[in-house]
């Protein structure tokens, strides 16, 4: 009786998952609960319970890419890029563990103690000698949209004593374009704090060009896939060069992700583009790491 018991709540589970799978595809759309269907819900809960406990205890750490100018080489900056490591030593790929975060809620949490270890760490750095270093930290559409956002902002630049123009709020494309009114008087409230605003793998999205130039943001940066097609067999990365012309025509400066030949660095460079980062110039590193590769970096230049 039990096992014909589990057996029936088995297949109301297995219905549950089909009918949110046919919800997401679209109104009165039919789908077909399969084995692999459920085992990828099961993965995706199983994951968030280990993200849930990593986040208590402390198993998820922040390291810094740097970011360089194209003509020169000198280093402006870098990014703040959160990581998971399990108790097994395994790390968990961003790609994986950030959007269950954004769908559970815990991206608010954890954006916001990113923010504040990332700050900290532009303070450390600024006290070995780099005071012209900025900060970029990722924000994402719940936490940016998140009504006590500003305020949080504002007690980490305050509690932590750093320069609100050395840091830098990276707001993807998708975001940014959404709801008009919204985002003008977020952007304003963050731009009034001295804080920069980039506009994150843009190219990806469908910007309004009108809207754009609308909102008070400083840089743009073109998403790595775009980067990626800086090759030989593509010469001339239509994307990437209508970025760039964009940002140029918009007085912005462009930054490209995801640079990792002296190809693609070069390209972009005679295409004008400003900054870019990748491990073309350095890896994401931890701060032991990074103080080191910014005293080399230094001596070598």
């Amino acid at each position: 009786m039990s096992g014909a018991k589990e057996g029936g709540l088995d297949v109301i589970q297995n219905a549950h998952i089909a009918l949110k799978r046919a919800k997401k595809l679209s109104r009165g759309s039919c789908v077909v609960y399969t084995q692999e269907m459920g085992a990828a819900i099961r993965e995706r809960i199983r994951l968030l319970q280990g993200l849930r406990l990593a986040v208590e205890a402390e198993r998820l750490f922040v390291v810094y890419q740097p970011q360089v100018e194209l003509d020169g080489g000198k280093v402006v900056g870098m990014e703040a890029l959160l990581r998971w490591r399990n108790d097994e030593g395994i790390y968990i790929p961003p790609d994986r563990f950030i959007p269950l975060a954004e769908t559970s809620g815990l991206i608010i949490a954890l954006g916001d103690w990113v923010l504040r270890v990332a700050c900290y760490e532009l303070l450390r750095l600024q006290g070995i000698g780099y005071p012209e270093l900025r900060m970029s930290v990722n924000v994402s559409q719940l936490q940016f949209r998140s009504p006590d956002f500003v305020t949080k902002l504002e007690s980490a630049i305050a509690d932590t004593q750093v320069s609100a123009a050395m840091l830098e709020l990276e707001i993807t494309e998708s975001v940014a374009m959404e709801d008009p009114e919204f985002m003008l008087g977020r952007f304003a409230e963050i731009k009034a704090l001295g804080v920069s605003i980039s506009i994150d793998d843009f190219g990806t999205g469908y910007s309004s060009l009108s809207r754009l130039r609308q909102l008070p943001v400083d840089r743009l940066k073109i998403d790595r896939a775009f980067v990626n097609e800086l090759s030989s067999d593509i010469l001339g990365g239509p994307i990437a060069a209508m970025v760039i012309e964009l940002g140029r025509n918009l007085n912005l400066s462009v930054i490209a992700e995801g640079v990792e030949t002296e190809l693609q660095a070069n390209t972009l460079r005679l295409m004008g583009c400003h900054l870019a980062q990748g491990y073309f110039y350095g890896r994401p590193m931890a701060p032991k790491e990074l103080t080191q590769w910014l005293h080399d970096r230094r001596v070598a230049l």
